[in-house]
């Protein structure tokens, strides 16, 4: 059984946006954080499994790395909200995302383009103690040198981290040693604009002929590129890549992170019986979609001429998990929260999963 909980959003209404109060950004930013780390240690799981690739597995963990490390800095960002001082909103997807809205990281990647040279006229934490010090023997509120503190701490951390973008495609890398059989797999990651959530795909392809993938991955990532932002079909993407003549597609796979359910976002009914069963209660979603082609397709005349080597899909194998905390998983068992089978990962107070 499924349940469109939100038919307008899923016949175009656009996305909802919901503005956090200030007290809960740093909060929110800190748990989500700790959760996609959570999430990474399901992912190992889900790989020795065998419902995930290593190589998928592995691109998902860099992902949700790189997306940790953004909302470290987000927490920083808006840490200086805790001062009471020049209020930063942070807006979020309440109905089937529960992720920050993406421009909100967009004010990320501005900020980065010119951290360095904020830092530049930011003095030193050192120098900032010592001016807090003659502040307080002043009887003054050392006010400006914690904010500028704060400023300080978050361009340094945003100097070093990188933030994760809208869509982004990564080196591809060889999986086979030697002259012989050529394997490789390339990812990309990227949001999901229509829903607000984000996702990591991954290719394996084999490589045919002389044409090395140095040479043709200007081809490729203009392939990729036709899939940026939005959620093409697995099957097209591997019709797609039949277009390379150098290309033998072999498996695909999908891994989008959300939704996220927590106190911030429009639960219905069942979602907050779910909820009542733990102290500070969230659920974190993940779903799986894997094809691998089967065998080779019938070549057209064009195809003989451009050497091209079509493969037939074969059908999109889907499996979802969720996180969430242990008293829930006591409660849901085995099943999502409408009782349907689903892979349920309990998280302690430790951080240690149950399934």
């Amino acid at each position: 059984m499924t349940i469109n909980r939100h038919p307008l959003q899923s016949q175009g209404a656009g996305q909802a946006e919901r503005l956090l109060p200030d007290e809960a950004v740093v909060g929110y930013c800190d748990q989500l954080g700790e959760r996609f780390g959570w999430l990474r240690s399901a992912i190992s799981e889900e790989q020795k499994e065998g419902r995930l690739s290593i190589g998928a597995a592995n691109a998902t963990r860099e992902f949700l790395h790189e997306l940790r490390a953004t909302l470290m800095v987000m927490a920083l960002k808006h840490g200086r909200q805790l001062l009471q001082i020049e209020p930063l909103p942070l807006t979020i997807d309440p109905t089937e995302s529960g992720m920050p809205t993406f421009k909100d990281f967009w004010t990320l990647r501005e900020d980065c383009e010119h951290a360095l040279q904020q830092l530049a006229q930011i003095p030193s934490h050192s120098e900032l103690i010592e001016q807090a010090i003659e502040a307080i023997f002043r009887g003054e509120r050392p006010i400006k040198q914690q904010i500028l503190w704060l400023q300080r701490t978050y361009l340094d951390r945003l100097a070093a981290t990188s933030v994760v973008a809208d869509f982004r495609i990564y080196d591809p890398i060889r999986l086979t040693p030697g002259r012989g059989n050529r394997l490789y797999s390339i990812s990309w990651t990227g949001v999901i604009r229509s829903v607000n959530l984000f996702e990591c795909t991954t290719l394996h392809f084999q490589e045919r002929g002389g044409w090395h993938v140095t040479g043709g991955l200007d081809m490729l990532q203009d392939l990729i590129n036709n899939c940026a932002h939005g959620r093409h079909p697995l099957q097209e993407i591997i019709g797609l890549c039949n277009e390379a003549a150098w290309i033998i597609p072999q498996t695909i796979e999908r891994v989008t992170i959300g939704p996220y359910h927590h106190r911030w976002t429009e639960n219905d009914v069942i979602m907050r019986r779910a909820f009542t069963h733990a102290d500070e209660p969230w659920m974190l979603r993940s779903t799986i979609d894997r094809v691998a082609t089967t065998k080779p397709g019938q070549r057209s005349f064009t195809d003989i001429l451009f050497g091209r080597e079509p493969m037939q899909a074969g059908p999109s194998i889907h499996s979802t998990f969720v996180l969430v905390p242990l008293p829930m998983k006591q409660f849901l068992g085995d099943t999502d929260e409408d009782g349907n089978p689903d892979i349920v990962y309990g998280v302690s107070r430790n951080g240690d999963l149950v399934c």
